[in-house]
């Protein structure tokens, strides 16, 4: 339905509105101008840019919908898409597919930018266009272009860099160990010593860990490919102090959301342990010692180990399970007196 509408003396205004599109206006500076501009929208949008198409006919809502249904439980990351995905529906979901246009992903960008991080709009904006793209590869819905496709995305936060010093990470051994988490120790001398991942870790069994061997076996793994991954005499020890249980897992934790709280409190007495350390020696106390620390750095720093112990690539991606190069650099940072000791 068109409406025109006169602004001051010398403007009209032309509103398009039809069910499953977004509002679409243009002022002009004379009526005809913006009768002849309404007449020929809703023409474009009755006639449809491809017309029969099943984009012209199939709303966001529907598509994202089925592919909720068919797609995303067959991924590790569920979880977090499906929150993804009924956001995308509150916001799309009665626009037909044909009429989403990248202006109205650009204006979603902007305002998903004013309340959550620029990494966490980046994820929201590639789960829509999966979804698009999977619309057109897989349920021959025909769509022109990917309007996600056309849009500037959000600059990407600057990779983490951060090291554990061999200082901070004595002090979160002896924090664990003086604790009460049985197995905190093991699991933060393991990230160091294997590479994996936490949820990695926490689903191991004792079927996987071949001690004869020094090999620990990962089926399930957060790329969705098993990989088996060489163990150091450090992390055989390791292997060996640990208590069997009788259900077959190495540790009690179910979940990584389980283990954060453990971490953070093992963070904070190490740095209280540090700091009681110092004063009795009356030495000033390093502001930035265990600050802005995540468990997932000790996964960076073993991974950059790997490296300063001279593993080429390809064996440094075989312990870690990156796919690509590109992501294996993203979790190395080689200090570079190590390189200069190397370069005599």
């Amino acid at each position: 339905m068109a409406v025109i509408e006169k602004r001051g003396k010398l403007q009209w205004r032309a509103r398009v509105r039809k069910l499953g599109y977004p509002e679409q206006s243009r002022t002009f500076s004379r009526r005809v101008d913006a009768e002849t501009w309404a007449k020929d929208t809703e023409l474009r949008i009755e006639r449809g840019e491809f017309a029969g198409n099943e984009g012209q006919r199939t709303t966001f809502e529907e598509v994202a919908t089925r592919y909720l249904k068919q797609v995303t439980p067959l991924k590790r990351s569920a979880k977090s898409e499906r929150f993804r995905i009924d956001l995308l529906i509150s916001h799309f979901g009665p626009y037909f597919l044909t009429a989403i246009r990248p202006i109205d992903v650009a204006a979603f960008r902007d305002k998903r930018l004013e309340a959550v991080k620029p990494q966490t709009v980046i994820h929201d904006l590639n789960t829509m266009s999966v979804i698009l793209e999977h619309c057109r590869k897989e349920w021959g819905v025909h769509l022109a272009e990917n309007p996600v496709k056309l849009v500037r995305k959000p600059k990407a936060p600057k990779p983490r860099d951060r090291r554990v010093s061999t200082d901070e990470l004595n002090w979160l051994l002896k924090a664990a160990e003086t604790g009460q988490a049985r197995g905190l120790s093991e699991v933060i001398t393991l990230a160091v010593e294997t590479s994996c991942r936490l949820g990695e870790l926490l689903r191991m069994e004792w079927k996987d860990i071949d001690i004869r061997k020094r090999t620990a076996h990962l089926s399930d793994t957060k790329n969705g490919e098993s990989r088996t991954v060489a163990l150091s005499s450090k992390a055989i020890e390791t292997f060996q102090s640990v208590p069997r249980r009788g259900d077959g897992r190495v540790f009690h934790w179910a979940k990584a959301d389980s283990f954060e709280k453990t971490w953070q409190r093992c963070v904070k007495r190490a740095r209280l342990l540090y700091q009681q350390h110092r004063s009795t020696e009356f030495k000033s106390v390093n502001p930035t010692f265990l600050i802005d620390l995540r468990f997932h750095d000790l996964r960076h720093e073993a991974t950059s180990r790997l490296f300063e112990k001279g593993l080429n690539p390809f064996e440094v991606s075989s312990m870690t399970g990156h796919k690509s190069m590109q992501m294996l650099k993203r979790y190395t940072h080689v200090e570079a007196s190590k390189l200069a000791a190397k370069l005599g």
